[in-house]
């Protein structure tokens, strides 16, 4: 009986145990297959957020953690306020963060995807109050209640700036347009920015805001769209992106998308 000898271990090997290594060494997935992958979300419903159950769900959350299984790894999420979830994924805490505009600084710490859905941002209002505008300085006597950090459209950061209303700034803490929706509820605003699709969410879940307020129909600045960023900080970050593009177009085309979309909203917009 013959035997294989490894002068660098000094260690004889049988045959028979050489091919089963090589046999399982060629058996073993690919380098993402089956691997966890780190993700994070700062809640923001319906695209990303814990129902009753603490569950997590989402229009985003699907179409992320789908896209991340296609692609061969087992997404490993986890939920922080908006200001860490994205200070520790720039730092590459975490491959993938969701879910975001674009805008040239994020640019720099982030390779964004495909668009995942287009938003909005409107003015919401108590009912018994007749708001209209045209352009932003129409709405200089009253009070505006908007987040600290959100990338909102120039026209709306450029009228703070220009002190066109009287703003009123909330931390980016856990859900704070629910905040906003209970500061305008009791009066304490006149008018508070919101996505579209996340007040009318949270106004779904309470019956006594959702009598006394409504919302404005007219997009401040242009409708946008939110993505997954790619760390640019995380191990072959483009490879990554490259990956997750390919299958995620896939699930576009199988219809998936669409039939994730339409279970959390009643229509995408335009």
């Amino acid at each position: 009986m013959f035997y294989w000898y490894n002068k660098n271990t000094s260690l004889y090997t049988h045959p028979v145990i050489l091919i089963f290594l090589l046999v399982f060494i060629l058996a073993q997935p690919s380098s993402s297959q089956g691997k966890s992958l780190p993700i994070i979300f700062a809640t923001f419903p319906p695209m990303n957020y814990l129902d009753d159950q603490g569950e997590m769900r989402g229009i985003s959350f699907e179409l992320v953690t789908q896209t991340v299984k296609a692609i061969g790894y087992t997404p490993e999420v986890t939920i922080l306020p908006w200001k860490r979830a994205y200070k520790e994924a720039a730092e590459g805490s975490f491959a993938i963060l969701f879910t975001f505009t674009q805008n040239e600084e994020r640019i720099k710490q982030f390779l964004f995807t495909d668009y995942l859905i287009k938003i909005a941002d409107v003015f919401f209002k108590r009912k018994e109050n007749n708001i209209t505008w045209n352009k932003l300085s129409d709405l200089k006597k009253y009070v505006v209640g908007y987040t600290d950090g959100y990338n909102y459209d120039p026209i709306f950061l450029n009228a703070i700036t220009n002190k066109s209303f009287i703003a009123r700034k909330s931390p980016a803490l856990e859900s704070p347009e629910k905040q906003h929706l209970k500061n305008l509820f009791h009066k304490r605003v006149d008018l508070i920015i919101c996505e579209i699709h996340q007040c009318k969410f949270y106004l779904g879940q309470n019956k006594d805001w959702q009598q006394v307020i409504d919302s404005i129909p007219k997009p401040i600045g242009k409708t946008r769209t939110f993505h997954a960023g790619i760390s640019r900080a995380w191990p072959n970050a483009e490879e990554l992106l490259k990956q997750f593009n390919s299958q995620y177009r896939k699930i576009k085309k199988s219809g998936l998308r669409k039939k994730i979309v339409l279970k959390y909203i009643d229509e995408e917009l335009e």
